[in-house]
């Protein structure tokens, strides 16, 4: 058994990596960490202070955004009219990010959202939204929600 042993502790140490050479080259610098953009995503959704003209601080300058609904906005100009749409269909929107996840190109955030709709009701928003990230930016997004929790009610 104290052979075992010894062969586990081995290969262990043989996974260690090798200590870098002096005078190795360094990476490049790379773009803000999908962390960070994660956590700016998340303030600036929850605090919506921004104008229109900030979007180039989040998106590349032709990214998609797709509704459930299956609509797709293309460009910041296209986001800057799909964000005068939700002006004009709400009044008011409280949104807490349950959990966000970071991949290797990709953050999902799933919401709790209360949206004051401007026909009085206030309606529950539970979303899952998934950015996918180029050079430190998003290049694509997807929303993922039951679109007929805002439509109007019926008679």
């Amino acid at each position: 058994m104290a052979k075992k042993k010894r062969s586990a502790k081995k290969s262990v140490r043989s996974m260690k990596r090798a200590p870098k050479k002096k005078g190795a080259a360094r990476k490049p610098a790379a773009a803000p960490s999908l962390d960070s953009l994660a956590r700016k995503i998340v303030k600036m959704t929850q605090n919506p202070t921004f104008a229109p003209s900030d979007l180039g601080v989040l998106y590349t300058d032709d990214c998609t955004s797709q509704e459930a609904s299956g609509q797709v906005d293309r460009g910041i100009s296209g986001l800057e009219d799909k964000l005068k749409r939700w002006e004009q269909m709400q009044s008011g929107t409280t949104w807490k990010a349950r959990n966000v996840w970071v991949g290797r190109n990709t953050i999902c955030i799933e919401w709790d959202a209360t949206v004051n709709v401007r026909d009085g009701r206030t309606v529950k928003f539970p979303e899952i939204a998934v950015h996918e990230i180029k050079n430190g930016k998003i290049q694509n997004e997807r929303f993922y929600y039951n679109p007929m929790a805002l439509a109007p009610p019926t008679s």
